[in-house]
């Protein structure tokens, strides 16, 4: 079915449809699935038979995506009419309440709901989030390291826990994250270029080889990752400027070369008119490329 642009002008059956398949696909579409529900679904909700329910909770989410906190009340109100027991139910009160930033209310009814069912992962990262919201970045942490004593192959979690070890400036345990997210899903090539940036970022000869090999492993999973063939260029160039090894400082500085010209081919390849910085990219790249080969 063609999304048309006006969604104020749906039949009842195709708005229907539509919701259904955004809630199926996981796709948010907020504004979209506000103006819906307002100007088709809402003139007869009752027509939607048990899927009703569904539906406000979708327009809920969707209401505190959009700063309508009066529609999502008006969820709220009828989901709880419906059922009045549902942590499901007392879950998008609380999401309503960080939307309005009574914070600690919220976190109220978030451990209140970890404590009746605490492998339910949700709620801890709904706790997470209003603890961010806060700026309390190391209560953060401590509710990840318990999240994931349950949860322990959560990519996303332990991604978010090396960004606040990051804030911390604890290099270290950011790295340590990093590494559980390459163990969990290997063929990430963005796990790997943030490990090369972090080594290259504490420096000394053992992490700057270290960061050469984390930008190769992401530039082979994902052959048009600019970042990391960058990545390839500067650790090879460190390497080359710093080694008293001849025959690794010679391999080191072809390596960068092949980077350069990988660079070079790639920004060729780049109309000016879609990147006006295209030329002067090539023309530093050119002017490092004799710096580079005279080492």
């Amino acid at each position: 079915m063609a999304e048309t642009t006006d969604l104020t002008q749906l039949s009842y059956e195709d708005a229907r449809a539509m919701l259904k398949k955004w809630r199926e696909c996981g796709v948010r579409r907020s504004e979209e699935v506000v103006e819906i529900y307002e100007h088709v679904i809402s003139r007869s909700p009752a027509s939607l038979g048990d899927e009703q329910w569904a539906v406000l909770e979708q327009v809920c989410i969707a209401g505190l995506d959009a700063a309508r906190v009066d529609l999502a009340q008006e969820c709220i109100d009828s989901l709880h009419a419906q059922f009045p027991k549902s942590n499901r139910v007392l879950k998008l009160k609380a999401m309503q309440l960080e939307a309005t930033e009574h914070y600690q209310k919220a976190l109220e009814i978030y451990d209140r709901l970890v404590e009746e069912d605490p492998n339910n992962n949700s709620y801890r990262k709904r706790k997470v989030a209003v603890l961010l919201a806060q700026g309390k970045r190391l209560d953060a942490i401590r509710a990840i390291n318990e999240y994931l004593k349950i949860f322990l192959n959560d990519p996303e979690a332990w991604l978010q826990l090396s960004e606040l070890f990051l804030q911390e400036n604890d290099v270290a345990k950011a790295v340590h994250c990093l590494e559980e997210c390459v163990l969990i899903q290997p063929l990430n090539s963005m796990y790997f270029r943030r490990l090369g940036d972090l080594r290259y970022t504490q420096g000394g000869a053992e992490n700057i080889e270290l960061a050469r090999a984390y930008y190769e492993r992401a530039l082979k999973i994902n052959p048009t990752d600019l970042r990391s063939q960058y990545g390839i260029l500067l650790s090879n160039n460190q390497i080359a400027s710093t080694t008293k090894n001849a025959s690794e400082k010679k391999k080191a500085g072809t390596a960068a070369v092949d980077a350069i010209d990988n660079l070079v081919n790639r920004y060729q390849k780049i109309s000016p008119k879609s990147n006006p910085e295209s030329d002067g990219i090539l023309n530093c790249l050119e002017a490092m490329k004799v710096t580079v080969g005279s080492k």
